[in-house]
């Protein structure tokens, strides 16, 4: 799978009741934000990654939550994209809410997904 450099265009921190009129189908109640992320790959094509989560009043997020699925998988691919790409190396402590602007301009990685792209994250 080769990877194809990208540039960050925005990144923003939505509600998922603003993006959506009713929640997707797999998303549990304890995930109640959303960071979509808009990129353009060096290419010139533009597509959007979505990172869901539930954002704390401080403004940082729970990467750890009991049990085992896909919500608690969701939370960790968002800590390994901030860890990866340096954004932050204690997410515990991130504001994102606050600092989701200094994602813009960022260098990612892509790679091609069902004909589109996403953004890299191991």
């Amino acid at each position: 799978m080769e990877r194809i450099r990208a540039v960050i265009e925005s990144a923003e921190v939505y509600k998922i009741s603003d993006i959506f009129r009713t929640k997707p189908a797999g998303l549990r109640f304890n995930e109640t934000d959303a960071l979509v992320v808009m990129a353009r790959s060096d290419d010139g094509r533009k597509f959007k990654s979505i990172f869901y989560f539930s954002l704390k009043p401080d403004g940082t997020f729970e990467e750890e939550i009991l049990g085992v699925d896909a919500a608690k998988f969701r939370r960790h691919r968002l800590a390994s994209f901030l860890r990866y790409y340096k954004i932050a190396e204690d997410v515990s402590v991130y504001k994102l809410k606050n600092r989701v602007g200094e994602l813009n301009g960022l260098n990612v990685e892509a790679i091609p997904v069902d004909g589109d792209m996403a953004i890299y994250v191991p």
